[in-house]
């Protein structure tokens, strides 16, 4: 006969961790909850106008379109129970490959830098990833973008951006542009990031299409096919010593005398893109008085896969006098179980 197996466990989070409301969080609890308990606790007793909730009920059977939601209103002690019907909890399973949303047929992709896509109500946030799929406005627009994931920068409700010069000879304009939403990301830390923009400085800085997450200090390859111009770069190694989300610099790499990195023409479809690939640790001061070394091994490949769950933008709203939400520095408590049998 088999044995029931249960967990729970605790934990606090705040919306302020993310820059702007509506928001995702995504919790690690280590296993895939069959019930999950929120609870605002700034907002317990609330006596206001807006409709800021205080609980938060989810169960297994639900799905994402059940998240039943108490609050109250002025002086009235008594609980208003309403149910969120989209984007509410979910479960998250990172030890999973890379997962897609459903396909967005959205509007113009533009010759921009970075480059632009208009789509209606796209729902995204700032930091969200997109695989764009194509097919595009007709064969020669933009399908060398095809298969690639963007980290995306949230410009209006129906406009984003995505960190690549497209206002080059190479690109055509494109009036219909699709793409996926990555709802979960490469298992593995420090990820392996497609380069979109090499320059031709001393020292050398790369633009990749997605936050690469890597740090100064960390040891990086390039791989740079031929039909991306700068053949210099190919094979090329380096420690990094400046970052910002989507950029890194390489301060022992001289690119001045270079060749131009240009981004391929349609006509070059197939190809492989350029890549930064990490590969280990930089040299770092071990003792007093200082020792080098050099651990190829360390910062190279991390398992970051996590189990949990998600609080969507249909929960972490702001609060209205008619939307059910909650205010930017609120501090949410969160319980989660699983019961097997």
């Amino acid at each position: 006969m088999p044995f029931a197996e249960h967990f729970m466990l605790q934990g606090v989070t705040t919306a302020s961790q993310t820059a702007t409301l509506p928001a995702s969080i995504s919790i690690n609890c280590g296993f895939l909850p069959t019930k999950i308990e929120l609870i605002n606790r700034t907002q317990i007793g609330d006596d206001g106008a807006d409709l800021v909730w205080e609980r938060v009920v989810w169960n297994a059977d639900f799905g994402s379109t059940n998240n039943y939601v108490e609050w109250h209103t002025g002086s009235s002690t008594a609980m208003n129970v309403s149910n969120v019907t989209s984007n509410g909890i979910s479960l998250y399973d990172g030890r999973q490959s890379v997962l897609l949303g459903a396909a967005v047929t959205a509007g113009a992709l533009s010759k921009a830098n970075p480059a632009q896509i208009t789509s209606n109500a796209h729902g995204l946030q700032t930091g969200d990833q997109i695989l764009v799929t194509g097919p595009f406005t007709a064969a020669t627009a933009m399908n060398q973008l095809g298969g690639i994931r963007f980290t995306v920068t949230v410009t209006g409700a129906n406009t984003f951006t995505i960190p690549i010069n497209t206002n080059t000879a190479n690109f055509t304009a494109t009036t219909v542009t699709t793409y996926r939403k990555v709802s979960v990301g490469p298992l593995f830390y420090p990820q392996r990031a497609t380069i979109t923009g090499i320059s031709a400085t001393n020292p050398i800085v790369i633009t990749t299409s997605t936050a690469h997450g890597l740090t100064v200090g960390q040891l990086v390859k390039l791989a740079v096919p031929t039909v991306f111009g700068m053949t210099q770069a190919d094979k090329l190694q380096g420690v990094i010593t400046a970052v910002t989300t989507d950029t890194l610099t390489i301060g022992s790499i001289d690119a001045s005398a270079f060749t131009a990195f240009a981004w391929p023409a349609i006509t070059s479809l197939p190809f492989t893109p350029a890549f930064v690939i990490p590969v280990g640790s930089g040299p770092s001061i071990v003792a007093t008085p200082p020792f080098w070394y050099d651990d190829k091994l360390d910062d190279a490949t991390t398992n970051v896969g996590f189990q949990g769950f998600n609080i969507g933008a249909g929960l972490l709203l702001t609060a209205t006098g008619a939307v059910i939400g909650i205010v930017a520095e609120d501090i949410i408590s969160w319980t989660a179980w699983r019961g097997d049998l």
